[in-house]
This record gives structure tokens, sequence and C-alpha cells, in this order.
């Protein structure tokens, strides 16, 4: 009897526990989060914290793909996405359309159409913005970066104490700024006008042939690798630029 009531209390506690109840958000195999809430992490299933006011999450990512057009091998690395939504006690799963061509890479640079669903299926709203930096992208501090955005009244700010921004705007199929979808069709990402210099810059697609490369799409793949790389490899990786 003494066994059966251990057991019993045990099962009880392992049901009624918050990490079983958790919220999260399931990224496609090719997309990977930079930051999570303003913490710089890269994830593809997130755990999502639904203590914040109203539940808001803010997730960054990118979306990398490989495809090949018109003979030639091309990767393909998305700008710095800003996701924001209102979580409740379950999961969430994002879709991405597919990338097959250099020009649906761009098309989706510009306009990234996203699709965020819950358990049930059923659509779920979210702001969408760009986490934009210019010139060399080697070392980002997305930490930093998102805490100036963070400190503007831009359009998917997030605050762990206070969200700034406006509440998430009804659906609509079309957008222009601070944008909102429950649909696959493609939605704008609004401008930003922050005064450390973030801007819009094209979608970043390498080729793999022997044409000279363009500089900013070398740049942003060496920023990729860098985040990739051990602690120590982004040391040595430094020392060598600065001899």
């Amino acid at each position: 009897m003494r066994l059966f009531t251990v057991i019993t209390l045990s099962l009880s506690t392992l049901i009624l526990s918050p990490s079983s109840l958790a919220a999260s958000l399931q990224l496609p195999n090719n997309a990977n989060t930079v930051l999570v809430n303003g913490v710089a992490i890269e994830q593809q299933q997130v755990a999502l914290d639904i203590t914040t006011p109203q539940g808001l999450q803010q997730i960054a990512f990118r979306y990398h793909a490989r495809f090949r057009d018109q003979g030639s091998q091309h990767s393909f690395s998305s700008d710095v996405i800003i996701l924001r939504f209102a979580a409740s006690d379950q999961d969430y799963q994002l879709t991405l359309p597919s990338i097959r061509s250099q020009s649906s890479a761009a098309r989706f640079n510009d306009s990234p159409a996203l699709t965020l669903t819950d358990k049930a299926g059923n659509a779920v709203e979210f702001t969408q913005d760009k986490l934009m930096k210019k010139g060399l992208q080697l070392g980002r501090d997305f930490e930093q970066e998102i805490a100036k955005y963070n400190s503007a009244a831009n359009p998917a700010s997030w605050s762990a104490a206070q969200v700034s921004a406006p509440a998430v705007a009804p659906i609509a199929s079309t957008v222009t700024t601070s944008t909102v979808s429950t649909s696959t069709a493609a939605s704008v990402p609004a401008t930003l006008t922050i005064s450390d210099g973030q801007s819009q810059h094209t979608a970043t697609v390498i080729t793999d042939h022997t044409e000279q490369p363009n500089q900013a799409e070398v740049s942003t793949m060496l920023d990729y690798w860098y985040q990739k790389a051990s602690p120590q490899t982004q040391a040595e990786f430094k020392a060598r630029i600065n001899q």
C-alpha cells in the first residue's frame, strides 16, 4: 500500500510539473534561432516562457537553404527575421516556404512568408520584422543589437518587463508595416529607422562556380560560419585577421 502511494504521488508530480506543461515552438529543419526573448541561443525546438507579460515571445531566426538553379548549386542564408507572438500553454509550429531558385530566395528575403500554427493547426497571429546591421556581418553581437531594437518603438519590440510595441494587429492577408500574417501569402516587413544604422539589404545567395563572388554575400556567410564555430576557433580566426 505504501509503495502504491509513493508511485501515485510520483506520477502526479510528473504529470503536473511545469516542465511537462511547457509550451514550445518548433522551427523547420533548415531554420535556427539566433535569439530567444533577447538571449542569444541556437535552437530548432524552443521552450517558450509563458510567464512573460501577455505570454509574448520574441524569436529571431535565420532560414538556410541549398538549391540547384540553372545548373549550379547555391547556398542561401536569409536576413535575421524577428517573430513576436502571444503564447499559451501549448505547442506551436513555424512553417516556411521552399527555396528552389535564386528568384524565390530573393522574394523570401524581401518579403518573408511565414505561417504560425498552434497544436490544433489553427493559424496564430504574429508580428514580424528584421534585425539588420550595416557593414561587415562577422561576429555580430545579436544580444546588443536586439537590446537596441527593443529600446525603440519598433514593430516587433519586446521587453521582459513591459511590451512597448503596439498590440498585435488583426489578421490581414496583405500588410505594409508591423506585419501580421496567418496565411502563406508573403508579408512585407517594416523598414526600420534606428539611429545605430540598421538597413535592409538583398537576399544572400552564394553560387558555387568560378565567378568572382559578391563581397556582401561572402561577409554574410563568414558571419554564419563564425557563429557556428567554437569559442577557441572564433579566437583563432580573430587572431589571424589581426595579423
